[in-house]
């Protein structure tokens, strides 16, 4: 399935098309204009034919179904339409594989070689829609597999697609064996020839039997390549949509009956995926922490009173938001309640609320090409520390994430 926030987007794609039925709208723009499930069912039945194959595909786009929307409108853009659908199916194909080209999506391009020969097949890829070659499938970020009938016998091969890219599956199909020869009899009989002229056999210019991509020449537009079979491809995965990991805290302490000093925690933080970004890791999500602190500040102002500073052991519960996704780059906003443990009765006179509660408010970045994650987080505590001071942080930290 996927994700939510590709669905939110999707509106875009067909905002300014004009989906006006004409007057003498035919069985296509009525399904067009309807888009109901009894509309898609119709269309899936006649998918073979062009006309109905992109009034699907325009249907799923405007459901917000992109993926989906783009397997059906490859090529609608500039396909023969019939007049009634023409201008509102070609507008939507085009911004939708617009949008699907500068967006954070992957695509693969099935082919058979030859390209004459064209094979079904299925993928995980986009479950549920078997399709000929050739074929465009638009993806998240991942691995998959890709089955074809070949002669009757199935061929799976695996392909890793990564984003703003185009992975390439080649599907070959071996020629069939050829006939046996018949057993012939020649006959040469004698016969006048007449007369004869001498002269060499005219050139006959016979083209290479190397197919194009063995020649390193394109099959058209993104076709096959050559390809070095000992080349080494790296096997990516999709990112997790759930994260744990590790922080080290550094910053400013303080409370009202203080001032402030500088100070240290360490932490343990997760968080588990509401909906998924393009790139798979999460969009809206849950996020948990345990940490411990030295809270409060000094007193005295000279950095040497100790006493000051109470150990907490604290945990803290919310939610999240990816504001920005670009591949392994994410900033992160988070927001969460914390309950504090204080490992203390007195400080000084004072005697210390041994429970307390506070909110925390920050921002993560999440480092590309690497497990690194940067933050900046406030605390402020809802419950007095002592009489009449509550407590506050202002913490910069680094972690390491398993994303």
């Amino acid at each position: 399935m996927l994700d939510r926030m590709i669905a939110r987007l999707a509106p875009v794609v067909a905002l300014g098309v004009c989906l006006a039925t004409p007057a003498h709208a035919g069985p296509l723009a009525e399904a067009l204009a309807r888009g109901d499930d009894a509309a898609i069912a119709a269309l899936r039945a006649r998918r073979d034919e062009v006309g109905a194959r992109c009034t699907l595909g325009a249907i799923y786009a405007r459901r917000g179904e992109l993926a989906r929307a783009g397997f059906f409108l490859d090529g609608c853009d500039q396909a023969a339409l019939p007049e009634d659908i023409a201008g509102t199916v070609g507008k939507i194909a085009g911004d939708t594989l617009r949008w699907l080209d500068g967006g954070d999506l992957a695509s693969i391009q099935v082919l058979s070689a030859p390209a004459s020969v064209h094979v079904p097949a299925e993928s995980d890829a986009l479950p549920g829609e078997p399709f000929t070659t050739p074929a465009m499938l638009w993806v998240r970020p991942g691995s998959y597999e890709v089955r074809a009938r070949v002669n009757g016998a199935i061929r799976t091969s695996t392909v890793v697609a990564e984003a703003h890219k185009r992975a390439t599956v080649v599907i070959e199909v071996p020629a069939e064996k050829a006939p046996q020869p018949h057993e012939q009899v020649v006959t040469i009989e004698e016969e006048a020839l007449g007369e004869q002229e001498t002269a060499p056999p005219p050139g006959v210019k016979h083209p290479t039997l190397l197919p194009k991509k063995y020649r390193g020449e394109e099959e058209g537009e993104g076709g096959p390549k050559l390809i070095d079979p000992l080349a080494m491809t790296a096997a990516a995965r999709p990112p997790r949509a759930h994260w744990l990991g590790a922080r080290l805290a550094g910053g400013m302490f303080d409370d009202g009956h203080a001032a402030a000093r500088a100070g240290v925690g360490v932490a343990a933080a997760g968080r588990y995926a509401l909906s998924t970004r393009p790139s798979g890791g999460p969009a809206v999500f849950l996020a948990g922490r345990l940490d411990w602190t030295r809270r409060g500040g000094v007193p005295d102002m000279s950095g040497m009173d100790t006493g000051a500073r109470i150990d907490v052991l604290g945990a803290g519960a919310g939610a999240g938001l990816t504001v920005l996704d670009r591949g392994a780059l994410a900033i992160a906003l988070i927001g969460q309640l914390r309950a504090d443990l204080r490992l203390a009765s007195a400080r000084g006179d004072e005697p210390v609320r041994r429970a307390g509660l506070g909110a925390a408010a920050g921002a993560e970045l999440a480092l590309p090409g690497s497990p690194i994650t940067a933050g900046l987080r406030f605390e402020h505590g809802l419950t007095e520390l002592v009489a009449g001071a509550r407590d506050r942080a202002v913490l910069l930290e680094i972690g390491v994430d398993w994303r």
